[in-house]
């Protein structure tokens, strides 16, 4: 078959954020290239998901071929010619671009290798979301799982519902959305990350279902939107579930709190920098403690055990402020804060347990600390 190699190139491109490379398997780095009825299909899959880009193509032959992924992507990321030829010659794949390239099929046990699909059979759940909403997961519940502790594997999770999704650690963020349709579901990270394979402002179509097999209910979802597929077999169960503290985090995260104030997020991120210069425990550490004091005009932050403040004016804060202090973690705060793409934030506070910080649909909990 003939492809036009600008265009392979950007479906490549596509199927190359979906190879796992975190595990070494030799389906994980398969690269199975599929022809039917004039359509391309690059499928990979680690058997969490299995991930499919397709293209028209003017071949009337319908083809299989498995070849080792980072290696054939690699190399047409750096084909330049317009058109490439690829054709099936005995147990290798032959390239024909600027040169020609012989890439060896993989096989299993003396046949050839192909890649299994993932399969909703029973359809619960089939509607449309918009990818900027997953996107937003991606960008901004993915932090929270970069910061605090993980003490219980419920907390390497994605619970989403169709009110939002939430992720939480020592904190929590709340990402507020509403899905057409009730779901309550677990992704992984693995999955969460392929988001990022649909282009912004775009239909996804989101399927959810269930297969009985071998006695054992495996719960599956699809992502769906014009050349890319991804369906995925959730590694969870009701027990999973509702274990997540939904209604105590939202409550948390939406709570009505004493204090309110606006802070410039760049003005913040520069103190923050600034004080752990000063820090013994910033250099490849987790944990910076500092106090904040927030008092009726200013922000007052001083590093544990030190000397050296930093002083930041509010923007705006509420009628009723009296001085508040607390002490929170430098790093756990800066993580949030270079999330964050709002210039000026909002401060909840006053219960002596969390600061929320609010922005458009997400809120940020960060737990206040106590040491004995």
């Amino acid at each position: 078959m003939i492809l036009k190699v600008k265009e392979f190139q950007t479906a490549c491109k596509t199927i190359l954020d979906a190879v796992d490379t975190t595990t070494n398997s030799i389906v994980n780095e398969t690269l199975e290239l599929k022809v039917v009825d004039s359509v391309l299909s690059l499928n990979v899959t680690n058997k969490e998901y299995f991930t499919s880009v397709k293209m028209p193509v003017s071949s009337e032959e319908n083809m299989v071929a498995t070849v080792d992924a980072k290696v054939f992507l690699s190399l047409i990321s750096k084909i330049t010619t317009d058109e490439l030829e690829i054709t099936k010659k005995d147990n290798v794949l032959v390239i024909k671009g600027n040169g020609v390239y012989k890439l060896p099929m993989i096989y299993s046990d003396g046949s050839l290798l192909e890649l299994t699909p993932i399969v909703i059979n029973n359809v619960t759940s089939d509607f449309v979301v918009n990818s900027d909403i997953l996107h937003s997961i991606l960008a901004y519940n993915s932090k929270e799982l970069s910061k605090g502790v993980i003490s219980r594997p419920i907390q390497k999770m994605y619970y989403v519902d169709e009110d939002g999704a939430i992720t939480f650690t020592s904190g929590a963020c709340v990402n507020s959305f509403k899905l057409v349709q009730p779901i309550k579901i677990l992704l992984s990270g693995k999955i969460v990350k392929l988001f990022k394979l649909f282009p912004k402002n775009t239909d996804v179509r989101m399927i959810l279902g269930y297969d009985d097999v071998g006695g054992i209910t495996q719960t599956k979802v699809s992502f769906v939107s014009g050349a890319i597929e991804i369906t995925a077999i959730l590694n969870s169960d009701e027990d999973m579930l509702l274990s997540v503290p939904v209604s105590a985090i939202r409550g948390r995260a939406n709570g009505i709190y004493k204090y309110s104030v606006d802070i410039n997020r760049d003005q913040l991120i520069q103190a923050i920098d600034r004080l752990l210069v000063f820090s013994s425990q910033s250099v490849g550490a987790t944990r910076s403690y500092a106090r904040f004091k927030f008092g009726v005009e200013t922000l007052t932050i001083k590093a544990k055990d030190s000397e050296n403040e930093e002083f930041i004016d509010y923007l705006n804060c509420c009628t009723k402020m009296e001085e508040y202090e607390t002490m929170l973690d430098l790093n756990d705060l800066k993580i949030t804060l270079e999330s964050c793409v709002e210039s000026d934030l909002t401060f909840w506070f006053g219960d002596k347990q969390a600061i929320v910080i609010a922005r458009g649909n997400i809120r940020n909990v960060i737990p206040e600390v106590h040491l004995v």
